[in-house]
């Protein structure tokens, strides 16, 4: 027996040196290929730019939307696998497939079906996960009223900060007494900052580095005076050449308010969306600098798209959630954006499309008001009503407690940092607790 055993162990060996070494002309091999014709941030995003160029509209409710059964390796490693054709893509599994013994790495606690919560404040405080309801700048009351009637946030993203200039300057709206009010609460403040969605202006501001500087500078000097727990930055619309000097923002900005202990979040589209900022983000340089990366999963169809659709289907935020861990987001920093809000689509008699947001806890009455009653659509995981008018029709594609249960489930299964709701604005006690129901359909 102890021959036996000594006989094998020199063979475990023999294929596990044979493994590394195979494995190292492979990594040779692919660094040959990435400096011979692409590059790391290339490779990364390869991906989605694949993505973008197909339109939204052949897409939806197709196979090629459709959420494999099968996990996906969201790696790095796998993203550059997968679009150079490398091989050896399971490199562990390569080295350890023949040793007796197993690896297996640290995980989250799983939430069973006896580990149902109650409340949105237990699933986040159990869960160590983020619970973010963004919320407009709105007077104090109205402010602290969004966070008596929303339980279980535990973190509020008020629009309170905007670019000014193109120097840098920053206009503030932060209100003490909220502030203040939330961390009685144990609500931590991350202050949301936008750059008004002007390309110029953004494009002007990343440019200049005495301009970066100074909102950096500005921000910081905010977040200290006010006691805000974090920095959201939500910069919309820019140019794909500001690309690499808005990474580099956010690296800068990272190391100011790092040693503060302030936290730093970032507000990115789904690639696969064809807007103009497709290609402005890259997914792994954010990530590597940021706290979170929140993927705002949301107008899939936007308010003025010609085309009238969901503003957030299951298959395509799983596509999107899919899209960002596959180009170097870690999992554990992705934050899923949730919209409490839809659209419903006005189609005119003469072909032109119009839309109004609507809440979604205003939705049923709505339709009861037009005799309409809503059909389920499971491929796309919503609901569907149209109705007539005396100028065309009426269409909506709108979320249950059954959407937002898969949703949910993508977040626990995926193991991604948390939820993020926009916004606050649309919430109502309806709303609330179809998510808090939802939360507890998607742990059964």
């Amino acid at each position: 027996m102890l021959h036996r055993n000594k006989r094998l162990t020199i063979g475990q060996w023999f294929v596990t040196v044979t493994a590394f070494v195979m494995l190292v002309g492979a990594c040779l091999g692919s660094v040959m290929l990435i400096f011979g014709g692409g590059s790391y941030e290339r490779a990364a995003n390869l991906e989605a730019s694949s993505l973008a160029d197909a339109e939204v509209s052949e897409l939806v409710g197709t196979t090629q939307y459709a959420k494999s059964n099968t996990p996906s390796n969201h790696s790095l490693w796998a993203a550059l696998t997968k679009t150079f054709h490398l091989p050896f893509a399971d490199p562990l599994g390569l080295l350890t497939a023949e040793l007796p013994e197993t690896f297996t790495p640290l995980q989250e606690a799983s939430l069973s079906q006896s580990s149902l919560f109650s409340s949105i404040a237990a699933w986040a405080t159990s869960t160590r996960k983020i619970a973010l309801g963004w919320a407009p700048a709105d007077s104090v009351s109205n402010m602290e009223q969004m966070l008596i009637d929303n339980p279980g946030i535990n973190v509020i993203s008020p629009t309170w900060l905007q670019v000014a200039s193109d120097s840098g300057n920053v206009t503030s709206q932060v209100k003490p007494q909220v502030v203040d009010f939330a961390h009685q609460r144990h609500v931590q403040i991350w202050a949301l900052v936008d750059n008004q969605f002007k390309q110029k202006l953004t494009h002007n501001l990343l440019s200049n580095q005495q301009s970066t500087e100074t909102l950096i500078n500005n921000l910081v000097q905010i977040a200290k005076a006010n006691h805000l727990d974090g920095i959201n930055v939500d910069f919309e619309n820019m140019d794909s050449r500001d690309r690499d000097s808005f990474t580099h923002f956010i690296a800068n900005l990272h190391s100011a308010l790092a040693p503060l202990h302030i936290d730093l979040s970032v507000d990115i589209t789904p690639d696969i969306v064809n807007l103009q900022d497709d290609e402005v983000f890259f997914h792994a340089g954010l990530a590597s600098y940021c706290d979170q990366i929140i993927l705002m999963a949301y107008d899939e169809h936007w308010a003025t798209d010609p085309t009238p659709g969901p503003v957030a289907d299951v298959p395509w935020v799983t596509n999107s959630v899919d899209d960002l861990l596959n180009t170097g987001v870690p999992t554990d920093k992705m934050v899923l954006g949730l919209p409490f809000y839809t659209r419903f689509w006005h189609v005119h008699n003469d072909g032109h499309v119009t839309s109004v947001n609507v809440g979604a806890g205003q939705v049923e009455s709505i339709l009861k008001e037009h005799h309409a009653t809503g059909v389920w659509d499971d491929s796309l995981g919503v609901m569907y009503a149209k109705y007539p008018t005396s100028d065309g029709y009426v269409e909506v594609w709108y979320e249950t407690q059954k959407t937002l249960a898969r949703k949910l489930s993508l977040v626990n299964d995926t193991g991604l940092g948390g939820v993020a709701v926009w916004s606050l604005y649309w919430s109502n006690g309806n709303t609330w607790s179809n998510l808090v129901q939802a939360l507890r359909q998607s742990l059964s």
